[in-house]
């Protein structure tokens, strides 16, 4: 199980994970589940009664030509099996992108972490289809969403990347940028 996340991103993740403490957490994007393992074994830590939902397209919708992730696809059997075998349960793997979102989650999103596609118009219209989906004041990471360190910097040069998206979804008053650090930014939902 990996991740791709800079130990810094990890403790963001995890540090706004626990401030949070929410009811309803949702990965989009889970790769080899490297992220989603952090997440679930921090919920474990804290007691949470949190329902973890990670989504991606894994090996059963997969189009080489929709994803910016080079590395292989990942096989949700073989990402789940490994959750379990490190003691881990109360999660769902859902297969679907995030438009399937709306009718694969019920309840209302309190937490979000984001690392799927990265391109411009991909992040908009993920932020866009999950933002009626979460609750008010709701916490949103997003991965990969600054322009310093690689591979951001190819997605702002490509067509201005997660930053761009995040700044200019900021500017349109629907989310509020809380932080921005190495490549992460943390995003609050206005209702």
């Amino acid at each position: 199980m990996t991740t791709d996340l800079y130990p810094e991103e990890t403790r963001m993740l995890l540090e706004a994970f626990e401030k949070a403490r929410p009811a309803i957490y949702l990965e989009v994007g889970v790769f080899w589940g490297g992220t989603f393992r952090n997440v679930l074994k921090r919920r474990d830590e804290l007691s949470l009664p949190c329902k973890c939902f990670a989504i991606d397209i894994w090996d059963e919708l997969y189009d080489p030509s929709d994803t910016t992730h080079g590395t292989g696809q990942p096989i949700k059997d073989i990402v789940r099996r490994a959750l379990v075998s490190e003691g881990l349960g109360g999660f769902e793997l859902l297969t679907g992108l995030s438009v399937d979102v709306k009718k694969l989650i019920s309840e209302k999103i309190d937490f979000a972490f984001h690392d799927a596609n990265h391109t411009y118009a991909a992040l908009v219209e993920d932020l866009d289809l999950l933002h009626p989906l979460l609750a008010d004041g709701a916490t949103v990471l997003v991965h990969n969403a600054g322009k310093e360190y690689e591979p951001d910097k190819t997605y702002y040069k490509t067509d201005g990347g997660p930053y761009q998206a995040v700044m200019d979804l900021v500017a349109q008053g629907k989310w509020e940028l809380v932080t921005l650090e190495y490549r992460m930014a943390v995003l609050k939902r206005v209702p």
